[in-house]
């Protein structure tokens, strides 16, 4: 059984994908299983890929590439990777990313080390000409406490900077949200974090997080892409209320909801009008809510409608695209 499988998705990333296949196939962990899942991308990505794996016969047998019956997005990928996976733990790579050498290893062994059933490393944004690694923050010893407090911490949710281990997977069957692509890691590693055990954390290396790939999926936000948030939230919240301890994770159900439909603040009146009616019980959120939770533009937006103007941030956001235009 192999130590760790790597789930890495693959759609449109022709140039990038080298750099990410290159990163994962040198680590310096020995027992690794690669799984490169084709969401029957258009373009030359499996061509580059398998060139780039030729480079690397060492790993020939601890390399897959599976492709998907059709393109069904990120959430039925990861979902197809963590059937297929057989490692002891499972961590996510984006194929627009790339990671440290030596990252699975130090991860690996302090998940062994401490007894711990996730792991996180620290994160590094690299945009065109520079890059910044995010600062180390102290997280809780229990996985649960990270769940039950995330309305006042907001510790990301990224699937691809935590090692889990499998059987968190499969015993509690948590697989991602069908059909949801947008906000589906914070519908994933939510529940992974709910039934998880001990966490820890490692400094040494770090996850490359590609800022500056101008198509990905987070670079913008669509109205599919927030009804898919809205759906997510929606669905977390049925998840934490259907257990026997519900009312330890209402804060974070209501904060959840409430960072969802704020994405519904943007340039029209009558999607405004939708955020007012929308889970009106997460209104109560506003008052605890962090602003570290948000980027610039995020934390506007977020003090524009705490304060009862989000009319006003509308306006302001339909002025500006229409000078852009």
């Amino acid at each position: 059984m192999p130590k760790v499988s790597v789930i890495v998705p693959i759609f449109n990333a022709e140039p990038y994908i080298d750099r990410c296949a290159s990163s994962i196939l040198s680590q310096t962990l020995d027992d690794l299983e690669i799984l490169f899942i084709d969401d029957c991308t258009p373009d030359n990505s499996i061509e580059i890929l398998q060139n780039t794996i030729a480079k690397f016969p060492e790993r020939a047998d601890a390399v897959r590439i599976i492709k998907m019956p059709s393109n069904g997005g990120l959430a039925a990928v990861r979902h197809r990777g963590i059937i297929e996976a057989s490692g002891d733990f499972i961590i996510h790579c984006d194929s627009d990313d790339w990671v440290d050498p030596n990252l699975y290893e130090l991860m690996y062994n302090e998940a062994i080390r401490s007894e711990a059933d996730v792991v996180v490393c620290p994160i590094r944004d690299e945009y065109q000409n520079s890059g910044h690694t995010r600062p180390s923050r102290s997280l809780p010893a229990s996985c649960n406490d990270v769940v039950c407090n995330w309305w006042r911490d907001s510790v990301g949710m990224f699937c691809w900077n935590k090692m889990v281990r499998r059987h968190i997977y499969t015993t509690h069957d948590i697989k991602p949200f069908f059909g949801i692509n947008m906000w589906e890691d914070n519908g994933l590693m939510l529940r992974v974090f709910y039934h998880a055990g001990r966490l820890s954390q490692i400094d040494g290396a770090v996850y490359h997080y590609n800022r500056a790939n101008v198509n990905a999926m987070t670079s913008g936000y669509g109205r599919k892409a927030v009804d898919q948030m809205i759906k997510c939230a929606s669905l977390l919240a049925d998840f934490f209320d259907s257990k026997p301890d519900a009312a330890r994770y209402r804060k974070t159900a209501l904060t959840l909801k409430f960072l969802a439909k704020l994405n519904l603040v943007a340039t029209r009146y009558d999607w405004l009008r939708e955020f007012h009616h929308l889970f009106p019980e997460s209104n109560v959120a506003a008052g605890w809510i962090c602003l570290d939770a948000f980027s610039i533009k995020g934390k506007l937006r977020f003090l524009f409608v705490k304060y009862h103007l989000a009319w006003l941030f509308v306006t302001l956001f339909k002025l500006k695209a229409a000078l852009k235009l």
